[in-house]
């Protein structure tokens, strides 16, 4: 097995204010692994040294996110790998669940397409999704690695109804984000996410060819941007502080702010859909299905800043740039006995 020791500093221009608790997107195509054992052996250091580490998810043999403390202007990153290391458990210090402790739910896509119960992983660890008459191939992503593909007639993702899924309703805030290709813009109205009965949503108005953030019918209601673009991947994002009546919208690395008097909608039963909606009794019946393609979904209960937006979309729409160059560290993979014990205390075994 190959091992490494490489380090890179971000550039400065990609992260407009320091940033607490970022989960930054890092291509492990480009350190040169080529081995998915390679990839599980990663470990994630601020310093050369490898004396402070941080969280990372595996998530592909070419995609991890990494959990950076305060991510600077002049932040650097060490990734260490030998290809020998286990994975950390999810639940551990370093391992998947504390890259996304900050979010209700996280949707890599990377699965095959499939219609198994909870197929489709949350990387919060709380809310998996289920495909319902699922049949699209799994198409490559915006991120390295692959996206759920949608028909536009009846297959949709959908995860349970939770406490954690209503936590934004709750909250009343609420930060919701998506890579999103569209297979056509005159397919009519569609949802491409919805937490049943518009409690938080992204919808595309085929009228006026503008997809918009819906927390409710009518106060925290937002356009993101206007596009009839179904050809490249679309980034939309979009943050509601109901106590401030703010809200932030980012398409495609632009971002606008409103002021919307309201509040999200009131909690309920409702699942929380990747390619439809549900309405009627119950919030039964799926409707206003989206054909196309979704990648990397994320939603928080909280509202961010429009420098965490620009920072977010910078890092996933040119992760080559945000990073630059990776070059030795020197050090090789392993990091010494020492602290290959050190790291084994909370690795899954």
């Amino acid at each position: 097995m190959a091992a490494g020791f490489k380090k890179a500093t971000v550039r400065s221009g990609d992260v407009p204010a320091t940033q607490t608790n970022f989960p930054s997107y890092v291509d492990l195509d480009r350190l040169g692994i080529t081995t998915l054992a390679e990839a599980q052996s990663v470990r994630v250091y601020a310093d050369s040294g490898k004396t402070t580490e941080w969280a990372r998810e595996i998530v592909s043999v070419t995609e991890m996110h990494v959990k950076v403390p305060s991510l600077t202007s002049t932040v650097e990153i060490f990734v260490d790998w030998d290809g020998v290391r286990s994975d950390y458990g999810v639940t551990t210090t370093y391992g998947r669940n504390n890259v996304w402790s900050d979010y209700v739910a996280v949707y890599h896509l990377d699965e095959d397409v499939n219609n198994t119960t909870d197929g489709y992983a949350d990387s919060t660890g709380t809310n998996p999704g289920t495909g319902v008459s699922m049949s699209e191939s799994s198409v490559s992503g915006k991120l390295n690695g692959k996206s759920a593909s949608f028909n536009g007639s009846n297959d949709y993702i959908a995860a349970a109804n939770s406490t954690s899924l209503n936590a934004p309703n709750t909250n009343n805030a609420v930060t919701i984000s998506t890579w999103l290709k569209s297979d056509s813009v005159s397919q009519g109205t569609f949802y491409a996410l919805a937490k049943a009965s518009d409690q938080y949503a992204f919808i595309f108005d085929f009228v006026a060819n503008t997809y918009e953030f819906w927390g409710d019918s009518a106060g925290a209601r937002f356009n993101i941007g206007t596009s009839t673009d179904v050809t490249n991947w679309l980034y939309l994002s979009a943050s509601f502080n109901g106590a401030t009546d703010a809200a932030l919208a980012n398409f495609n690395g632009t971002s606008n702010s409103y002021t919307r008097t309201g509040s999200l909608a009131a909690t309920n039963t409702g699942e929380f859909l990747m390619g439809a909606t549900k309405s009627g009794a119950g919030l039964n019946t799926p409707t206003q299905f989206f054909g196309g393609s979704l990648d990397e979904v994320r939603v928080r209960s909280d509202a961010v800043s429009a420098a965490w937006m620009t920072t977010e979309y910078n890092n996933q729409n040119a992760e080559s740039t945000f990073w630059g160059t990776w070059t030795d560290a020197g050090g090789g993979g392993g990091g010494g006995a020492a602290q290959a014990a050190r790291r084994g205390a909370v690795m899954m075994m």
